[in-house]
């Protein structure tokens, strides 16, 4: 047996290291293939504008005191597809300070979780809607993959609370298509896209 001196494992990592770097350049194809993207940077770009339309969507929907704390973020996942994933305020509650120390009434949280439970619905009728409209600039993500939108929403826990802490839709890209292509109307969509409150 020839035991390989860190110098030799070194001469040959390297030319080993250069032969696979080449081979992955040389077939994208095939890399592609295995990830389930068509070409990967072209992707990201297409994620980045999903990201804005997405932020000026959900900006745009709600006037104050609603806000997007963390903006949308994409992420690939292989075997799964694309996830955007964002932060928002739906009703700012007052809470005691040493500004102002009275008690959090309960017409106050009455108030705010009505305001709460409307912006929930408006988020799961504006998501779906935004990616029906543009979720075709993912053009180079398989038809088999998904497409979601995770939507955390902040709260400052005052009281025993029911109301979600996220809103999750998720589509599969390939029902998109037959959207665009008009081989499934507006409300077959919706019927086919998942909605989640975790």
């Amino acid at each position: 047996m020839v035991q390989m001196t860190y110098r030799n494992r070194e001469k040959f990592s390297a030319p080993c290291a250069a032969f696979v770097g080449l081979w992955l350049l040389a077939s994208p194809q095939l890399y592609a293939g295995q990830t389930g993207v068509r070409n990967a940077g072209a992707l990201k770009g297409q994620m980045k504008i999903l990201e804005a339309v997405i932020n000026e969507g959900l900006a745009r929907t709600f006037a104050p005191p609603f806000g997007v704390l963390e903006k949308a973020k994409g992420s690939y996942l292989p075997d799964f597809g694309v996830v955007f994933s964002l932060e928002v305020d739906l009703y700012p509650v007052r809470v005691p300070s040493p500004f102002d120390l009275r008690p959090t009434s309960k017409e106050e949280l009455a108030k705010a979780r009505k305001s709460k439970l409307e912006r929930i619905g408006t988020i799961k009728q504006t998501v779906p809607q935004l990616l029906a409209d543009h979720a075709s600039e993912l053009r180079d993500l398989s038809p088999d993959d998904s497409i979601a939108v995770v939507v955390h929403l902040f709260d400052v826990p005052l009281e025993a609370d029911d109301l979600p802490s996220q809103v999750v839709i998720e589509v599969k890209k390939r029902d998109l298509d037959q959207f665009w292509d008009k081989k499934l109307s507006q409300d077959a969509l919706r019927g086919k896209m998942r909605t989640l409150e975790l």
